[in-house]
């Protein structure tokens, strides 16, 4: 990796777009579909993002990028409470903009910042307040995800820090950063105590090689309080890894097979972010994207394959630069039940797969009409469905 730190401005813009009221479908020969069952859109001026959702209140939680407002929208897609908390003063929480967002325990509102954590009741009134470590000062115009929890007794704990939400090589600077790095500062909300948990796996891909895989050292998971359990995957492990709750002990891994997985050469330490193969890591490689939980034991699994330079450049262009990643003809959805792999293989959905709701549903952001300026953001609901 370069020996400069990556820039601690990082603006992330997260685009939306389209829905309607018709059904349609991701289908498969197998037994499972995606059915697309219905829509909804939030008006507000600038873009938003939805975070999570509350199945206690039937609210979503979200955020809009220019005015800096945390939301509260409901089921139908209306702005239900507008909070504004960034600026100095009583009440306020600085100028950075939250990293992530979620409802925790006992109708909180979880504002996760790259170097503080709040914890606010229904009213937004501050519960708890906690500083976090962080290597890696992070400024982002959207949210990047939610902040999981769990409680145990009479404790809550956070999994908390930037590599939750950006490839940890953006954190690694030498050999020992990168045999050391962990995936998760656990917090203690009540007491501040924060520790590093859960290392590499010994198996995983990151662990078998001295070079790095420069921008595919991401991770996808969800805390499962039904089953007490976290679920994990790495950007490139062929394998979902189960911790059991609250000790985070590894329990067990759960084999990932792919019907096409193209990964990119890893680079040397040291490497600068300019150079060829960092660039074809990014654009080009397979990397499992999003990890998600219907429950009942049912997760979905979506990848992308990866590409060919050859494919890039048969599709990009200096008017319209292609984006792989975001293609969903070249991604896959994978199904599993009870802690093996359903033998089906849906196709990718297009645009951001938030989380899943009740009934075996799933939110999904979709993408902008870059064609027209448009004062909403718009929303689908798929239902997972058995044919």
């Amino acid at each position: 990796m370069s020996q400069k730190l990556l820039p601690s401005l990082i603006i992330l813009s997260i685009i939306l777009g389209v829905s309607c009221s018709s059904k349609e479908s991701v289908k498969t020969e197998e037994n499972y579909s995606l059915v697309k069952v219905d829509s909804f859109q939030v008006d507000n001026f600038t873009r938003i993002a939805i975070r999570d959702y509350s199945p206690e209140e039937n609210i979503y939680l979200g955020y809009a990028s220019v005015e800096d407002d945390i939301l509260e929208i409901s089921a139908t897609g209306k702005i239900l409470k507008r909070v504004n908390k960034k600026g100095d003063g009583p009440g306020k929480y600085g100028n950075w903009n939250p990293m992530a967002l979620a409802f925790g325990p006992n109708g909180q509102r979880i504002v996760e910042l790259p170097f503080q954590v709040v914890a606010y009741d229904s009213d937004f009134n501050p519960v708890h307040s906690q500083n976090i470590m962080s290597p890696l000062p992070i400024r982002t115009n959207l949210p990047l995800g939610k902040t999981p929890y769990y409680q145990s007794e009479d404790s809550t704990f956070l999994l908390v820090g930037p590599s939750n939400y950006l490839t940890a090589s953006h954190l690694i600077r030498d050999q020992e950063g990168k045999d050391t790095l962990q995936n998760f500062y656990k917090l203690h909300l009540q007491t501040g105590a924060a520790e590093m948990v859960i290392p590499y796996d010994e198996n995983s891909i990151y662990s078998q090689s001295n070079n790095l895989y420069a921008g595919l050292m991401g991770k996808s998971f969800f805390i499962d309080h039904k089953s007490h359990e976290l679920a994990l995957i790495q950007d490139l492990d062929p394998q979902i890894l189960i911790y059991s709750l609250p000790d985070l002990n590894f329990k067990e891994s759960i084999p990932v097979e792919y019907s096409e997985f193209k990964v990119q050469n890893p680079v040397p330490i040291g490497t600068g972010f300019d150079n060829p193969q960092v660039t074809n890591l990014s654009r080009l490689s397979a990397r499992n994207q999003n990890l998600l939980n219907f429950g009942d034991g049912l997760y979905l699994l979506q990848y992308f394959t990866g590409i060919s330079d050859a494919e890039y450049e048969s599709r990009t262009s200096e008017d319209a630069p292609y984006f792989g990643t975001q293609d969903a003809s070249e991604k896959r959805i994978l199904i599993f039940k009870d802690g093996k792999q359903l033998p089906m293989e849906l196709p990718g959905i297009s645009g951001a797969l938030v989380t899943t709701l009740p009934d075996k549903k799933l939110l999904v952001q979709e993408p902008e009409n870059t064609e027209t300026e448009e004062e909403f953001t718009r929303f689908s609901i798929y239902q997972l469905q058995t044919n």
